[in-house]
């Protein structure tokens, strides 16, 4: 048992039970309790008063299990889970891991008193992990440390399918993984109302839902578009004129240029996720895990207990893919950060929906609301370690985070445009803003060497949005992005290989029959020549 609140286990705690522990070590931190241990306030407090746990009827057995309803993302920042960036969901064996290195990530941060951890504090509305396969469930950081779940609260709590496939996985197949997602909302079934562990209040209170998955294997491939599909109708509201972002990070496999590092199934798989997911979700950011272990010695997060939990292929893959999202969460910390606390986010804020809403007029008029496809979010992250900052140094940054340390193949002067946030400590900062503010670092971005934002093929403008923030824990300053809708070669290669595929007179031909049209559509919005 855990505390959700300073995420101390009982065997750390002085007090006996969990009950004894929030009162003791807690009692002045009242809105965490609210948030954390909602039905637990009212027996444990008179107004804003502590009462005495044995006459509050504490029970002496009582485990700190679901209280009524898990909370697994509850934060003690802010006043609840309302307006937090992301709800996260990690979808199969890749999008287990990817959760489990952003958890460690939180953990470490704590455990380490580094103010950063406020960045996951404010930013996570909650989370939770779904797979097919039992075993891989059993091995995660979230289900051994942040849970404390046995195999049999597993099968209930994050299993997919209802056991319909006998909790293996799905052998590549993304028709299978798409079928056994399917039964679990068949008949108006609702899981997260019904048996898994994450709180549906908490997804309606979040800014954005984020999926994490690869898109080579067959449960993240089939079931996360339909999870996305089945969460829309069945979990949030849709009375609100602009309904909630869902966005998807996916895995694509390396060497989708064709090379035998990568079986024909994985890349098939790669267009058909990508091309399902663009139907369910408003953006996808996609990863390429030959490009995270470039860069991977140039950004490494502390993250400790990564190798004992992630496979080691693929620990130092998902460093650099954490401090990307850790980047793009921090982006909306200011207005979560309490007034007094150690570190001070301070700086531009922008939601989620900043990072792709933009594009989306930028579309032909042929392509509406149902038949555009989400927008291609191509990920950025770079350093500079230098100590004046000049325009000269910014634009060594910018050519370090668009070739250097891209997180996915793509070729920058081809994007529709993108938004861009650079951080670092208040003193390097204060030199990057007489650029920032001036436009200089704007243009430097918008240059021929860049983005090449005077090509315009059509009528429509490139546009680049820059803001920044000051991170007082940093020593250097980053630049973090997204790009829209670059054309992105090694996918590109992958999606002539399922177009030869998709001729023959196989199932597997078949199946990419039955999804070319999205498969289409998708491909033909990459590259600048394609805005309207």
């Amino acid at each position: 048992m855990r505390c959700k609140i300073c995420s101390l286990s009982q065997d750390q705690w002085e007090e006996g039970s969990l009950d004894d522990h929030i009162l003791q070590s807690h009692a002045d931190e009242t809105p965490a309790i609210r948030a954390v241990y909602a039905d637990r306030y009212d027996r444990l407090f008179d107004g804003d008063e502590p009462v005495d746990a044995g006459a509050a009827g504490d029970d002496p057995t009582d485990d700190g299990g679901n209280d009524g309803g898990p909370d697994p993302g509850a934060s003690p920042v802010g006043t609840g889970t309302y307006g937090k960036k992301w709800f996260l969901i990690g979808v199969g064996g890749a999008g287990n891991n990817i959760l489990d290195a952003v958890l460690m990530r939180r953990d470490t941060l704590r455990q380490k008193n580094d103010g950063r951890a406020l960045i996951w504090e404010g930013g996570l509305a909650g989370y939770g992990i779904l797979n097919t396969n039992i075993a891989e469930l059993e091995q995660t950081y979230y289900a051994q440390e942040e849970q404390g779940y046995s195999r049999e609260e597993l099968m209930m709590n994050s299993i997919i399918g209802q056991g319909a496939h006998d909790y293996q996985g799905m052998g590549r197949r993304w028709d299978a993984g798409k079928e056994v997602m399917e039964r679990d909302f068949e008949d108006g079934g609702n899981p997260f109302r019904e048996r898994w562990d994450m709180d549906s209040q908490q997804i309606r209170d979040a800014q954005a839902l984020m999926f994490v998955h690869s898109v080579t294997k067959g449960t993240g491939c089939g079931s996360t578009p339909v999870l996305a599909d089945g969460i829309r109708e069945e979990v949030l509201n849709d009375d609100f004129v602009i309904s909630k972002a869902l966005l998807s990070s996916v895995v694509i496999p390396s060497g989708g240029n064709g090379g035998s590092s990568v079986g024909g199934k994985a890349r098939v798989n790669g267009v058909v996720g990508l091309a399902r997911m663009s139907r369910a979700v408003d953006a996808i950011i996609p990863f390429d895990n030959g490009r995270l272990e470039a860069v991977g010695a140039d950004i490494a997060p502390q993250i400790d207990g990564l190798e004992k939990y992630n496979p080691p292929q693929y620990a130092d893959l998902n460093r650099p893919l954490v401090a990307f999202l850790e980047a793009f969460t921090m982006s909306s910390t200011p207005q979560f950060v309490e007034q007094d606390a150690e570190m001070s986010i301070h700086g531009d804020v922008f939601d989620v929906a900043d990072s792709f809403r933009p594009v989306e007029d930028k579309y032909p008029l042929d392509l509406d609301g149902d038949g555009r496809p989400a927008v291609i979010l191509a990920p950025v992250l770079g350093r500079a370690r230098g100590d004046e900052m000049s325009l000269s140094q910014l634009e060594t940054l910018a050519s370090n985070a668009l070739y250097q340390n891209r997180l996915a193949k793509f070729d920058p002067e081809s994007a529709w445009g993108g938004t861009f946030l650079l951080y670092g400590p208040k003193s390097k900062m204060e030199r990057v803003n007489e650029h920032v503010s001036s436009g200089a670092f704007r243009e430097m971005l918008a240059s021929e060497d860049f983005l090449d934002a005077s090509y315009q093929p059509g009528t429509e403008s490139v546009d680049i949005h820059v803001e920044q923030l000051v991170t007082p824990a940093l020593d250097d300053v980053y630049l973090w992005g997204t790009l829209w809708n670059p054309r992105m070669p090694s996918i590109e290669r992958m999606y002539e290989h399922a177009a030869e595929i998709k001729e023959g007179n196989s199932q597997q031909a078949e199946n990419l029959r039955d999804v070319w049209e999205h498969v289409d559509l998708l491909f033909s919005c990459l590259g600048r020549e394609n805005m309207a």
